[in-house]
């Protein structure tokens, strides 16, 4: 568990709570930013900063109303990370999804 000194407010990515600057947290780049409380809670709520096509689905999801995920991977000493967002709403996507292979 990583605990680091926030550098900036925002949510906590367990519990949606404000995170304050100066606080000591739990950070991953993966999970996001969760109080010391929060770590052993799922990252359910790492959203996104940026509007941006769901991965899964195409549709545009609006800033914060997604859910964000990385993956890192490193080719030949060179690492690169690739942000992804996802439909927060899991079932109106899986239903995008089954009517744009069904046509």
């Amino acid at each position: 568990m990583p605990v680091l000194v926030a550098q900036r407010g925002g949510p906590c990515a367990a519990c949606g709570a404000l995170v304050l600057k100066g606080e000591r947290i739990d950070y991953t780049l993966g999970t996001g930013p969760r109080h010391l409380a929060c770590a052993d809670r799922l990252p359910e709520l790492r959203r996104n900063q940026h509007a941006a096509p769901c991965v899964l689905c195409g549709v545009q999801v609006p800033r914060g109303a997604g859910a964000l995920s990385v993956t890192e991977t490193c080719e030949g000493g060179a690492y690169t990370r690739r942000w992804a967002v996802s439909c927060a709403d899991f079932l109106a996507c899986h239903e995008r999804i089954a009517s744009a292979s069904s046509t």
